[in-house]
């Protein structure tokens, strides 16, 4: 038995119709091997997922669709913390796409979490580039330039975050950091107490700002 990728109704694997949604199941169809590893991968069956995926490129399926499929692998392996894998997907993802900012972005997050911080902050512009409104675009762009010990250039990222989305209460924080190992207090606090504003008990937050501020 398996399950229809759109209503998840359990079918019999030689049918050609889902019994309960009607949809036509036609099971060496590109577009309806995705939708199945899409269900796979949002019931938490990710090696399920994963070979579902992997089945669609060694098919050689449809140029457009390959894309997606990179995608999802790159993040599936990210998930199960297969870092070199992901990181090889998502580089494919991008070069099939190149304008694809979400591409670009998941890229930067593998990477960031493997420790290679300068491709981390070449993949995160290369995202704001085709999307400057990506919000954790400059999130994590910030941190990987404050990995990178270039904190001037981490702070104007967080800032044009903050600019864009002023309730980025984690965002904030991150800027705080910066600003208080750098020595600078007064706009560390400014940005700690608009976090205790919104959350009175956040500990990370008391913990930079001195009672007489707070």
């Amino acid at each position: 038995m398996t399950r229809c990728p759109y209503c998840n109704h359990q079918t019999n694997e030689n049918a050609r119709f889902c019994e309960n949604c009607g949809a036509i199941l036609q099971r060496n169809d590109p577009a309806h091997q995705l939708s199945y590893a899409n269900r796979l991968e949002v019931e938490g069956r990710f090696t399920e997922a994963i070979a579902e995926y992997e089945k669609l490129i060694e098919k050689g399926s449809p140029r457009e669709l390959l894309p997606a499929v990179r995608k999802h692998l790159g993040n599936l392996h990210f998930r199960m913390g297969h870092l070199r894998r992901a990181k090889e997907h998502l580089q494919a993802a991008c070069e099939a796409e190149p304008g694809n900012a979400t591409f670009w972005h998941d890229l930067g997050v593998v990477e960031y979490h493997a420790a290679e911080f300068d491709g981390a902050i070449a993949a995160f512009q290369e995202a704001l580039v085709r999307d400057p409104d990506l919000l954790l675009a400059y999130f994590w762009l910030g941190n990987a330039l404050y990995h990178r010990g270039r904190n001037d250039e981490a702070v104007d990222s967080f800032r044009e975050l903050l600019d864009r989305y002023p309730n980025f209460m984690v965002g904030h924080f991150h800027l705080g950091v910066i600003y208080a190992r750098r020595g600078n207090v007064v706009e560390a606090e400014e940005h700690f107490r608009k976090i205790l504003e919104k959350n009175p008990e956040a500990a990370a937050a008391q913990f930079y700002v001195g009672p007489e501020t707070k």
